[in-house]
């Protein structure tokens, strides 16, 4: 049996629905894909920790991801001691005992940096198992390098996607060619790093020079508090200027705050 553990999506439907179903986006598109490739799907879910793709949920606005409106730091709450807690509370909502459970099954596991560092206490008693394949290129750290397949993001120039797509395309393209890959993980290892071995080495936005304080603000104010923070990097990033999205995330909740207050 072949399990596919990934995290979830940001864009969710107004109503409670089967967890494949309720995700929706272009990512999640190629989760469906994977998912009719595979015999269970697992969402790790910053509201719900560990869930069948079956179960029925509640919409939420709750993330590990730092750059994100909904990140759970936002409300006082460290991700790791959060999923430590959801697994404490329930032994059976944990990669842990998901894997320990299934011995002779393969499990896939997809994870950004941000979702690897939450469930690092609850994965990292399994992680040396000859049956976990970990997909996570932007994932660094002693606990975690060595038990990493060495995939890149660099795969976008010959597999297509961008960077939250690219490594959801490279597990549906190993699944879609496993009997040619096969599940050893040095084979696997030499087959992405020759895939990309002529690729250029992949290219992030060009440096321009940090926005200040003042015209953030000033930006933010003029478009209005409430504006997808996907469209306000735009518009700082038209205007000749650079901010990481997590400082992005701090100034608006901020904001917010001093606005609900205000009121």
């Amino acid at each position: 049996m072949i399990h596919f553990i990934t995290i979830c999506a940001t864009k969710k439907l107004s109503v409670p629905a089967p967890a494949i179903d309720l995700y929706k986006g272009g990512y999640w598109d190629i989760v469906k894909e994977i998912s009719s490739k595979v015999d269970y799907t697992w969402i790790l879910s910053a509201q719900n920790g560990l869930i069948s793709s079956n179960k029925v949920i509640k919409p939420y606005n709750l993330s590990f991801k730092p750059d994100s409106q909904d990140y759970i730091g936002h409300i006082g709450l460290n991700p790791t001691k959060y999923w430590d807690a959801i697994t404490c509370y329930d032994k059976d909502n944990s990669v842990k005992k998901l894997i320990e459970s299934y011995p002779n099954d393969r499990f896939i596991l997809y994870a950004s940096n941000s979702y690897m560092k939450a469930i690092k206490n609850d994965l990292l008693p399994v992680i040396d198992s000859k049956n976990l394949y970990i997909f996570s290129p932007d994932t660094k750290g002693k606990y975690f390098t060595p038990h990493i397949l060495k995939t890149s993001l660099k795969l976008r120039y010959v597999l297509g996607g961008n960077k939250i797509t690219t490594t959801a395309i490279t597990i549906k393209h190993f699944l879609e060619n496993i009997d040619s890959i096969g599940w050893d993980k040095n084979n696997i290892n030499n087959y992405f790093t020759n895939m990309v071995k002529d690729c250029p080495e992949y290219n992030r936005l060009p440096n321009k020079p940090k926005i200040s304080d003042d015209v953030l603000i000033e930006i933010i104010k003029e478009i209005g508090i409430n504006t997808p923070k996907t469209r306000i990097l735009k518009i700082i990033s038209s205007k000749g200027f650079a901010i990481g999205p997590n400082r992005l995330s701090r100034t608006l909740f901020t904001l917010k705050l001093e606005n609900n207050t205000s009121n």
